[in-house]
Parts: structure tokens; sequence; C-alpha cells
């Protein structure tokens, strides 16, 4: 009875389940388990694994489960890792993702990857369970999830702190040839503003699109006192307040930086400036949604001087 009742409270620790190993080894037997099974005391999970009867199987208590038919070594990864961490656009449900050092199939809403060995920093905690780290997991996602939901959590990862460029810069260096660091290096090079310094490579093709498109010249790094400080205006257009900002990641990957960034853009807006904020992703991916934007800011300017 006494090792009934401990098998109870380890499993109430356990989100209700239990291992059979664990059961063996508080002397109950093989007969025994398979009848707590019988009877429906006990339901098997996963091989080796059941679920106390009255329990509820939660997500938590899934999770509970994978681990321990994963044994020692193994992590949560992929999707899983991404909701444990908290990734807005990854939810509790659906398979558990986990890595293994070994080979599995994969039983009934479990997917088992097989990785031979992941480095101390590949591997991270979080909810109280093993996970892989943040660098690891959006790795991970970018070898097998929709390029939209790898590039918001990038953008999440980096809002939030969980990482910084420099990081994600030597995290892609040293994964060099792993499934999926190809978009991570691209998003790299968006965040940085390009192959060159982000200031001359972004502002040279902003500079470049404005051309090709007839637009008005553009006067570059204009400075103008505002708000009693002295600041430099990327691109502006005589006669009017229009102003277009290269808006390179690595200005504002830091919190202070990210601050002065949107006191700077506040303190134009209050003053009437009308200020168009161009990346380096928007430049490449929707080019004819900016000049359709500035077209429009100029054309509401000429209106306002008339």
């Amino acid at each position: 009875m006494g090792g009934e009742v401990a098998l109870l409270r380890v499993a109430a620790d356990q989100y209700g389940v239990i291992s059979r190993s664990r059961a063996v080894r508080a002397g109950l037997s093989a007969d025994q388990i398979e009848r707590r099974v019988r009877s429906g005391r006990w339901e098997r999970v996963l091989p080796g694994v059941y679920r106390i009867e009255g329990a509820p199987l939660t997500w938590q208590a899934r999770c509970s489960a994978v681990s321990l038919w994963a044994g020692p070594g193994a992590v949560f990864s992929h999707r899983t890792a991404a909701a444990l961490w908290g990734f807005a656009r990854f939810k509790d449900g659906g398979p558990l993702h986990v890595t293994l050092r070994r080979r599995a199939q994969n039983p009934h809403g479990v997917v088992a990857h097989r990785a031979a060995g992941l480095g101390s920093a590949d591997v991270g905690a979080t909810q109280g369970v093993r996970v892989t780290s943040v660098l690891r997991t959006l790795l991970d996602l970018s070898a097998t999830e929709p390029e939209s939901d790898v590039r918001a959590s990038v953008d999440e990862a980096l809002r939030r702190k969980w990482t910084t460029t420099e990081k994600l810069q030597a995290f892609v260096t040293r994964n060099a040839g792993h499934r999926g660091v190809a978009f991570l290096s691209k998003l790299l090079q968006e965040y940085l503003g390009g192959d060159g310094p982000t200031e001359s490579e972004l502002e040279a093709q902003v500079q470049e699109l404005l051309e090709a498109e007839g637009l008005p010249r553009a006067s570059r790094q204009q400075s103008q006192l505002i708000a009693g400080r002295r600041r430099r205006l990327d691109f502006t257009f005589p006669g009017t307040k229009v102003v277009i900002e290269a808006d390179g990641y690595a200005w504002h990957s830091s919190p202070i930086a990210f601050e002065r960034d949107r006191a700077r853009v506040s303190a134009l807006t209050a003053r009437g400036f009308r200020v168009l904020q161009w990346t380096w992703a928007a430049l490449h991916e929707r080019p004819a949604e900016l000049i359709r934007d500035l077209r429009l800011a100029l054309a509401n300017e000429r209106r306002r001087a008339a």
C-alpha cells in the first residue's frame, strides 16, 4: 500500500503520469501493472508510460509523458520548444516534437527527431523541462516551418531580447551548412541592412529606387533642429515635410537605440513631418507599396501647400 501511495505522489508531481520503470522500482510486478491497465485505473498513453485514472491529459501532462518515454538526454524541439518558450506563432497542441540521440519510431502524437549530439549551448530549460535553446529552436523552425512564421519568430526573439543580432550572427556562422541556416542568414542580412554597412548600402538602394521611379530628387542626410536637438534625416524632399528613414535593424536592436528611434519619430511627427520608415525587407519584397505611399504623401503635401 505504501508503494502505491508513493507512486501516486510521484504521478501528482508529473501531471498525473508515471513510467513503467518507476512503478517496477516501487515494487509492482508486470502482472500488477497490467491489472491496473485492464481495470482502467491506469491508461497507457505511450510505450512504458501510464496516466493515472482521474488525471486530465493536459498538454503539460502529454509533455511529461513524452519526457518519461524519451528518457535522459532528450529535449523538446521544433514547434514544441517554440510553444514552451512562448513564441506567439506556436501554441500548445498538435504532435509533440522531441529530439533524441537515438533513432526511434514515432508513437502516436509524437514526432521524434534525431541529433547525434546537441552542444550545451543548444539546450536550455523552461517550464521545468529541457528544450532546445532559443537560437537552436529558430534553426529547427527555419528547416521545417513556413518562412512567414520563422520571420515573425526571429523578430519576436529580437524584440523580446531573447537573443541579439550579434548572437544570431555567431550562431549562423557556427552552424553553416545546417538545414535551415540559409533562411536565418537571409534574415540576418535584412536586419543588418544587407552585405554592406547599414547606412550606406540601404540608403544607396533607396536612392536607386527613387531615381528609377522618376520621383523628385531627395536631399540626403539633411540636418534639422528638432525639439532643441540637431537631427540628421536620411531623405527629405525640398518644399515638403515628407521624410524617408532608411530603417536598418541594427540601429534599434538594443533597448536604448529602440527608445531613441521611437522618440525621434515621435518628435518629427508632432512637428508635422510625415515619416516613412523603409526597411531592407520592405525595399526588396514590396517596393511598389513603398512608392505608392510616398507618392500619396507627396501629393498630400502639394494639396496642403495649394
